[in-house]
Formats: C-alpha cells, sequence, structure tokens
C-alpha cells in the first residue's frame, strides 16, 4: 500500500518516549542474548520474547482467539491497527497463511517491525505503513482495497475520536466483514480523578461504558456486536506483570537505567490499581460490517402477530453478597445471550452481552439431567453446578397454546469465577411458544434467607394481562409449601397481594445495588426490546409487619419481538 506522507521527523512528548522507546531497545538486546542480534528469525524466538513482541495481554493467546473469532483463512486479507513492532501481525500470518496489512503512528516501531519479518521471512505477507489513521489520506488508502477482517489490541483507548475511528474501519472492511478488538473500557461513569490518570499515565484519551461504545459502533453502522468481559483474566495479569517487573528491578535498571524503571514501575503500578479498583476493565468486541440488503417480496410471516420465541434465564445470588444473571434467548431474527455480575458495593461487570442475527459460537453452554445442570461460559471462565430443589409450572395466557412456563425458583449451586469457587442459591425460567409481538413487563425475584423466596410478575403480551405473586416457604425441611397470591400487582417499589385474607408487600426502594441494561435489537427486523436488570434490598412485610429483609433481582422489559 502506497500512501503520500510528508516526510517529517516525529517529536514525542517525554512521557510517551518513556512508554514506547525502551521496547526497541529491549527487544535488540534480548535477541542479543539469544545469539540472535543478526540473520535469520524463526517466529518462536520472537513469540519466546512475550511483552516485548506483544504488547497486548496474554501474547499470543490474544492473538489465537482473535483467530478463532474472525475465521481467518489463508486467502483473506487483513489490517491490523495500532501494530507496535508487528508481533501479532508475524503471529497470525504464520498461524493463518493470510496477508497483513499494518498500520503504526510510529516509524521506528515500523522500521524494527519491517527488520524482524524480513529475518522471519514474513516480507510478502506482512506489510507496514506508518501514519495516523484518522487522517483522510490513510482512510481512502485502506478503504480503497477493502479488508476481509480488522483487527486491533489495546489501541483504540489511544484515540479520543471514537466515532471517526469506527467510521474508517467500518469503509475499510469488505460487506460481511469482521472487526476484532481488545480495549479498555469504563465499568461506570469515570470520575475526573480516573479520567486524568488514563490520560495522564496510560495515555488513555477516551474509555467508554459498553453501552457507550456500542452506540459508537451501531452509528458507524456496525451489526452483530459482541461484548466479552475481560476484565476478570486480566485483573490478575496485570498484577502479575507488576510483581515480575518488581522482583527484576536489578536486571531492569542495567538494561533500561533508572529513569525508565522508575517509569514503567509506576506505569504498571496505576494499571495494576485502575483494575483492582473497579472502574476500569476490559472488552473484547467483536462486530460485522453487514452486507447490503437484497429486496425480497416481503413474506406473509412478516405480518404474523405471533413470534416464536424461547428464553431461558438464571440468576444466582452467591455467598460473598454479589449476584450472577445469565440468559440465553432466541427469536426468529436474532439470538442474545448475556450474563452480569454485581455486587453491593456498586461493582458491576458485563460478562457478556451480543445480539447476533445467525448464531456464531456456543457463548453459554447449558447442560441439565435428572434435576442437576451445568452452566459454563468458556470466555468468561466461569462455570455453575446446581440443583433443582423446587420447580413449578403454569400455562401463560397470551401464548398461542397456552403452554406452560417452567419455574425453579430455589436452585442449589456451586459458583466457580476463576479460581474462586462459593455457593449460591438461584432461580431459572424457561419458556417457548408463540409469543404476540409486542410485549412489556415486570419481573422481582427475591430471596430471604432462612425465610423463604418471593417471585412475582406483571406482564402483558399483546392484549393479554397476566399477573402472578408467589411465596415459597423454605423453612419447611420436609415438604415445600407454596403460597399463591390472589389479586396482585406491581408498582415501581413493591409488588402486593393478598393470600388468605392477608396482606404480602414485597418491598424495595428506588436506589439499587447496580443496574444492566441491553438493546434486544436486530437490525433488519422489527424488534427492538429494551431489557433492564437491577440488583436491590428487599423487605417482605405480613400485615404491615416486617418478617424478613433480604436481596431481590428486578427485571423489567418493554417493546417488540421479532
Amino acid at each position: 500500500m502506497v500512501v503520500s506522507q510528508k516526510k517529517e521527523k516525529e517529536y514525542l512528548s517525554q512521557e510517551e518516549a518513556l512508554i514506547y522507546d525502551w521496547r526497541i531497545h529491549s527487544i535488540r538486546q534480548a535477541l542479543k542474548k539469544k545469539g540472535k542480534s543478526t540473520g535469520t528469525l524463526q517466529v518462536e524466538d520472537l513469540v519466546e520474547l512475550g511483552h516485548l513482541d506483544q504488547f497486548h495481554y496474554f501474547g499470543s493467546q490474544a492473538c489465537d482467539r482473535a483467530i478463532e473469532y474472525l475465521g481467518i483463512q489463508p486467502e483473506y486479507s487483513v489490517l491490523d491497527i495500532g501494530s507496535g513492532v508487528g508481533g501479532p501481525a508475524r503471529y497470525m500470518s504464520y498461524k493463518t497463511g493470510c496477508r497483513i496489512q499494518c498500520i503504526d503512528l510510529r516509524e521506528d516501531f515500523n522500521e524494527i517491525a519491517r527488520d524482524l519479518t524480513e529475518r522471519a521471512g514474513f516480507q510478502k505477507q506482512i506489510q507496514y505503513l506508518t501514519g495516523d489513521i484518522l487522517s483522510e489520506s490513510i482512510a481512502e488508502a485502506l478503504s480503497s482495497n477493502p479488508f476481509d477482517s480488522i483487527f486491533s489490541f489495546l489501541c483504540f483507548l489511544h484515540i479520543e475520536k471514537r466515532d471517526r475511528l469506527l467510521e474508517i474501519c467500518f469503509r475499510s472492511l469488505k460487506e460481511g466483514g469482521y472487526i476484532y478488538v481488545e480495549d479498555y473500557v469504563a465499568n461506570c461513569v469515570l470520575d475526573s480523578q480516573t479520567q486524568a490518570i488514563l490520560k495522564e499515565v496510560v495515555q488513555a484519551y477516551y474509555v467508554p461504558t459498553r453501552e457507550t461504545y456500542r452506540q459508537h459502533l451501531e452509528r458507524a453502522g456496525f451489526a452483530d456486536i459482541c461484548f466479552i468481559d475481560l476484565t476478570i483474566p486480566w485483573k490478575p495479569w496485570v498484577e502479575q506483570r507488576y510483581q515480575k517487573f518488581i522482583q527484576s528491578r536489578e536486571e531492569s535498571l542495567s538494561l533500561f537505567g533508572r529513569e525508565v524503571y522508575e517509569h514503567r514501575s509506576q506505569f504498571y503500578q496505576t494499571i495494576c490499581e485502575l483494575f483492582q479498583g473497579g472502574k476500569v476493565g476490559g472488552s473484547l468486541i467483536v462486530a460485522k460490517k453487514p452486507s447490503i440488503p437484497k429486496l425480497y417480496p416481503v413474506s406473509e410471516t412478516y405480518f404474523s402477530s405471533l413470534v416464536p420465541t424461547y428464553s431461558e434465564q438464571y440468576h444466582f445470588f452467591l455467598e460473598d453478597g454479589s449476584l450472577l444473571a445469565l440468559r440465553y434467548f432466541r427469536t426468529g431474527t436474532l439470538e442474545h445471550y448475556s450474563a452480569w455480575w454485581c455486587d453491593k458495593d456498586g461493582k458491576s461487570l458485563e460478562l457478556l452481552n451480543t445480539c447476533e442475527s445467525q448464531k456464531s459460537r456456543e457463548h453459554i453452554s447449558i447442560k441439565k439431567e435428572n434435576g442437576t445442570g451445568t452452566i459454563d461460559l468458556p470466555e468468561a471462565n466461569l462455570e455453575i453446578h446446581f440443583q433443582v430443589a423446587a420447580q413449578f409450572t403454569w400455562e401463560v395466557s397470551g401464548e398461542q397454546n397456552r403452554r406452560g412456563v417452567i419455574h425453579q425458583p430455589q436452585l442449589l449451586c456451586t459458583v466457580q469465577m476463576g479460581d474462586r469457587q462459593q455457593q449460591a442459591t438461584g432461580y431459572c425460567k424457561i419458556y417457548e411458544g408463540n409469543y404476540p409481538k409486542f410485549w412489556g413487563y415486570h419481573f422481582v425475584h427475591a430471596f430471604f434467607p432462612n425465610y423463604g423466596i418471593v417471585w412475582s410478575a406483571d406482564a402483558t403480551f399483546g392484549q393479554e394481562k397476566y399477573n402472578y405473586f408467589k411465596l415459597l416457604d423454605t423453612q419447611q425441611t420436609e415438604a415445600q409449601t407454596i403460597l399463591h397470591g390472589e389479586d396482585s400487582y406491581h408498582r415501581q417499589t413493591s409488588a402486593c397481594t393478598r393470600i388468605n385474607d392477608r396482606s404480602y408487600y414485597l418491598k424495595f426502594d428506588n436506589s439499587e445495588f447496580a443496574t444492566w441494561s441491553s438493546i434486544l435489537r436486530n437490525r433488519t427486523s422489527t424488534m427492538e426490546s429494551e431489557l433492564c436488570l437491577q440488583y436491590k434490598s428487599a423487605i417482605l412485610e405480613i400485615e404491615g409487619q416486617k418478617v424478613a429483609e433480604g436481596t431481590c433481582l428486578k427485571e423489567s422489559c418493554f417493546g417488540t419481538i421479532a
């Protein structure tokens, strides 16, 4: 790729020089120690350099993941944005045989990248371009011969003009092509102090929340957007990186000098503190450039008032007071997977959130047999084993054949998140059938330890009204007792009913420990529903007297399905 550029010397701030310049020197020194200052190199020689060759988290392991998600084939043409010294491009071309166009802002990075690439024998497969991807000359050059795939590791956080960047990425992709990004995301609205640290220490000029990031992608035209949390694996990784660097103090001082060592130490420590604080996280993001839609006669089924729907949802109250919610939802036009974790201190992680018009992979694996089950989220390093302690089924008005909904309000669980195992009490709801296109509901599931479980709903499916209030007495050891409410209804802060001429109030105020939302949307159909989950404290009153305190998940969803 040829781009006319002005040959101007690039001046870096002292901060930028300290962040990047040491890498080139370190690579030269590391190869010298291996006796490979010159001559032929094998890809393995460079992979062994670890973080020096691939300046992102988990190195070649992350590259393997990108290859899998993008489905890179030998005939693919791929764009690497923020290619650094070329480590990911060399490794991915070596593994797949694809051609890669790299772009980086620094010519000195590209100089050593070209040298290493040529010594490894990949100069015909990998090309390097120096410049600002936001410039019109480079944007035009990239879009003139679109790519099958785009990937970028820990680069987008340095580029503030996110709409402009994603617009160029969209233009540079072939129809049906995918972009893969690993990037920083905000787990909450960042305060000014955290933003200042990100800008001054990390050179991260824009770190949006996942919801805002998704809006940027949609404005650019991307579809089938998938967010997968990387905070959980990144958090210990950055901690280990910092500890290893501190332990190698004497070696680092002799190699880099005191100024670079102290700067790297502060930099690595700051990253650790950002992740430990919970406000900043990481995400794997995959999105598709949709093909131009072809015009076909609209089938009669498009105007059907009923939509085939399947939903399987779970949530778990963990022993440390945190909440974990998971969902698999399918209609005729999309498959939605989501997983969300939060605690009572307001810390929250979106582990997974994707709506796809066609299933690309099994993000959540659910296996059940004889009253037991296993849920596996391989991308989140999460596994749940559960036993069904209670199950109830009743039909739903509004569903075409009034098929029953399965409720399992008491799941006894073991939750393995990373290297930590906890006990939990959970809930599951499963329904399948033909449901009206327009729907809306409020649902609450409250857990009161050593007392009972309340689950209630107030819903509308088309023209049909549907509500219930159930109380499961978990104090009974031999026989379960379930109480059914009469004339139940919901408000924003309570669910109410009468049982055996006594009033029951499930109360929760407007404040919540944490909240999460997602738009269930397929851009090529009429489906658009807003789903919102809230983790709250709960109180159960009977005849105006408080009988139990606990926690609850409050869920609402309104819109269309298609």
